[in-house]
C-alpha cells in the first residue's frame, strides 16, 4: 500500500515544471481579455493582476465545488441502485469512511493541478510558484486522505468477515497510516524546497536516532503486536486478567500502541501493547471455549467429630430422604479406600459429596473431579477440598453452582455426624464463660 502511494506521488514531485517559463508565457485568452478590459478602464497594472488572479481562483474554486457536488450526487444514485450483495457491502463500507467523497474532491483538485499552468500563465513568478506548490501539496494531502479511507474500509470489512472476526487488523492499519503520512510529508517538503524526495530522504539519515526516539513506543508496539498476533495471544472480546495493570475484563479494542480493557466494574484500563509481551497476564479464552470452568472450594472438619461408622449411623443414612436414594453407591465408593472395619463417617461424607458432584446436571463429570483431603492436619482440623468443573462459565451461572455446592456441604454434614470447623465467635465465648461460671457456682 505504501509502495503504491510512493508510485502515485512521485510524478507530482519529479514532473518538471519551469515556473519562470509559465510566468513569462502569455495569459490564457479568456483571462487576457478580462485583463485588457480592466486596463482599458484605467485600473493600475498591479491591481489588475491581483484582481484577475483572485477572480481566477474564485472561479476555479467554484468549478471544483460544482464538480464535487455533481460527482457526489452521482455516487449516491449509483450506490442507491446497488443490490444487497458482497460488492454493494464493500461500497457501503467505503462510503461510510468517506472514500468516494474524498476521491471526488481529489479528482477536482487533480483538475486544478493539471490546468493551473494554463490558467495562471502570464502572472508574476511569486503567484505562479505559490499556486503550483499549494495545489501539489493539497493534492498529496487528499491522496493521503483517500488512502486512509481505503485502509479504514479494509479494516471494517476485515472485522465484519465471519472468518476474521476474532483477529484484529487495526494495529497494522495504524502502522501503514503512519508510514504513508511520513512519505506524504517527505514529498510535500520536497515540493516546497524543490528537491527530489530521494535527496531529501538521504538528508534525514542524521536525524534517524531522533526519529527512533520519538517513535519508540510505536516501534515497540508494532513488534509486540506482530508477536501477539503470530502467537494468537489476544483477540477482541477475550477476557484477560493482568494484576500488574489492574486489568480484569474484556478486550474492547486493540491498536498499534495499546489494548483497551473494559473491566467488570465498567472501568476502562489502557495497557501498552508491549507490556503484554514483557509482563505476565491470564487469558481466559480457552476456558470459555472449553467444556468447563474449574472451581475449587475447601472447608475444615472438626477432628473430634470423626469416628468409625456404626450400625446406627449406617441405618440413619440409608433411611434419610437426602442420602437414602444413593446410599449403596456412596457406601461402595467409600469402601474402596476404607474397608468395612475401617469405615468412618468422614469417608462416607467424602464419598457422598463426590457422588453428589458427579450427578449434578451443571457439573461436567467427564473432566477431573474429586473430593480430597488436604495434606496437613492443623489446629483448624482436617481440610477437605472440592475440585470440579462447572458447565456454566459465565459469572452468574458459575457462582450459582458453587454456592449450591457449599450450601449442600454445610447442610448435609450433620447427617454424617460431622462438625465443620469454624473459629469461636463472640457468642461461643459467652457460652463458654457462662458454662464455666455455672460450674463454679
Amino acid at each position: 500500500m505504501t509502495n503504491l502511494l510512493f508510485f502515485i506521488l512521485t510524478p507530482l514531485v519529479v514532473l518538471p515544471i519551469d515556473v519562470s517559463k509559465v510566468a513569462d508565457s502569455s495569459k490564457f485568452w479568456l483571462i487576457q481579455d478580462l485583463y485588457d478590459s480592466l486596463l482599458t478602464l484605467g485600473v493600475n497594472v498591479g491591481v489588475t493582476n491581483t484582481v484577475v488572479f483572485v477572480i481566477v481562483l474564485l472561479v476555479l474554486t467554484a468549478v471544483v465545488w460544482l464538480l464535487n457536488v455533481a460527482m457526489g450526487r452521482f455516487s449516491f444514485l449509483f450506490v442507491k441502485d446497488q443490490k444487497l450483495d458482497a460488492k454493494s457491502r464493500v461500497i457501503t463500507i467505503l462510503m461510510k469512511h468517506g472514500f468516494f467523497k474524498r476521491l471526488f474532491v481529489l479528482i477536482a483538485i487533480a483538475i486544478v493541478v493539471f490546468t493551473c499552468r494554463i490558467l495562471f500563465s502570464g502572472f508574476s513568478l511569486g503567484l505562479v510558484t505559490f499556486v503550483l506548490v499549494l495545489s501539489r501539496s493539497v493534492m498529496i494531502i487528499w491522496i493521503l486522505l483517500v488512502l486512509f479511507s481505503l485502509l479504514d474500509g479494509w479494516n471494517t470489512f476485515f472485522e465484519l468477515h465471519p472468518k476474521t472476526q476474532q483477529k484484529s487488523l487495526k494495529g497494522y492499519i495504524q502502522l501503514m497510516k503512519i508510514i504513508a503520512a511520513v512519505i506524504a510529508i517527505v514529498f510535500i517538503l520536497a515540493i516546497i524546497v524543490d528537491k527530489e524526495p530521494s535527496n531529501l530522504i538521504l538528508g534525514f539519515g542524521a536525524t534517524a536516532a531522533f526519529i527512533t526516539l520519538i517513535f519508540k513506543d510505536t516501534i515497540l508496539g508494532f513488534v509486540a503486536s506482530i508477536q501477539l498476533s503470530f502467537q494468537d495471544m489476544i483477540r477482541p472480546d477475550d477476557w484477560i486478567e493482568m494484576p500488574s495493570k489492574n486489568a480484569d475484563g474484556i478486550i474492547v479494542d486493540i491498536n498499534l500502541s495499546s489494548v483497551k480493557v473494559q473491566n467488570w466494574d465498567n472501568s476502562v484500563t489502557m495497557i501498552p501493547i508491549y507490556a503484554l509481551v514483557t509482563d505476565s497476564f491470564t487469558n481466559w479464552r480457552r476456558m470459555e471455549l472449553g467444556p468447563g470452568r474449574l472451581f475449587v472450594r475447601s472447608f475444615n472438619v472438626n477432628l473430634k467429630s470423626v469416628k468409625f461408622a456404626d450400625e446406627s449411623l449406617l441405618e440413619s443414612l440409608s433411611k434419610h430422604s437426602v442420602t437414602g436414594g444413593n446410599y449403596m453407591e456412596f457406601l461402595a465408593l467409600a469402601q474402596v479406600s476404607s474397608p468395612d472395619a475401617l469405615l468412618t463417617n468422614l469417608a462416607l461424607f467424602r464419598a457422598h459429596l463426590e457422588l453428589f458432584l458427579r450427578k449434578h446436571p451443571q457439573i461436567n463429570d467427564q473432566l477431573m473431579l474429586f473430593v480430597r483431603y488436604q495434606h496437613a492436619i492443623s489446629g483448624d482440623g482436617i481440610g477437605i477440598e472440592i475440585y470440579a468443573f462447572s458447565k456454566q462459565k459465565e459469572a452468574a451461572g458459575y457462582d450459582t453452582i458453587h454456592r449450591t455446592v457449599m450450601e449442600y456441604v454445610i447442610a448435609s454434614a450433620s447427617l454424617f455426624e460431622i462438625l465443620l470447623f469454624q473459629s469461636p465467635s463472640g457468642e461461643d465465648l459467652q457460652r463458654i464463660t457462662k458454662s464455666r461460671s455455672e460450674s463454679l457456682n
